[in-house]
């Protein structure tokens, strides 16, 4: 290679380049479209990238118990530890059990996605940081308190359970 091809490569690859907020966004925005046509060409449905029809309630939280579920069967194919995710646990349990079970304590929130209760709580605490869920103080007793699923998290719910096909 001649002496002034290897000061020209050497020089490219040591540039950097600054991308804006906006040149973010948009190549976050084309990997997802390029992403999105590598599924569909492998035969893999393609799932709305834009505003969702609204869906009736009772469509979204049967929707959260069948994900709820279909997470515990594969409980009896593959080693739980394989799928450690107790954060969305958490956050559909709290969805799929709003309108029927009322608030949650922390304790009945770690039998139901059976989780050790110190990893619902540093769970339940991330979750509180990314604005998701809030703790209310329960009424009795001072060293109990409830999980709630706040307007963030029930809307980023109702957004991803409505682009599951039904």
């Amino acid at each position: 290679m001649p002496k002034s091809d290897k000061g020209r490569i050497g020089a490219e690859t040591a540039k950097t380049v600054s991308l804006s907020e906006r040149d973010l966004k948009d190549a976050a925005r084309l990997f997802r479209r390029l992403a999105d046509a590598a599924l569909a060409a492998n035969g893999l449905p393609e799932f709305p990238s834009g505003p969702l029809a609204t869906q009736d309630r009772e469509t979204l939280i049967s929707r959260a118990r069948i994900v709820l579920n279909a997470r515990r069967l594969r409980e009896r194919h593959f080693n739980r530890i394989m799928f450690g995710e107790p954060a969305w646990d958490i956050l559909l349990m709290l969805y799929a059990s709003e309108q029927s079970a009322g608030r949650l304590t922390v304790s009945r929130l770690a039998e139901w996605v059976e989780t050790p209760l110190t990893s619902v709580v540093r769970w339940v605490n991330f979750l509180e940081e990314e604005g998701l869920v809030a703790r209310q103080a329960h009424p009795t007793d001072r060293r109990t308190f409830f999980v709630v699923l706040l307007g963030k998290g029930r809307a980023a719910l109702d957004a991803y359970l409505g682009m599951i096909p039904g």
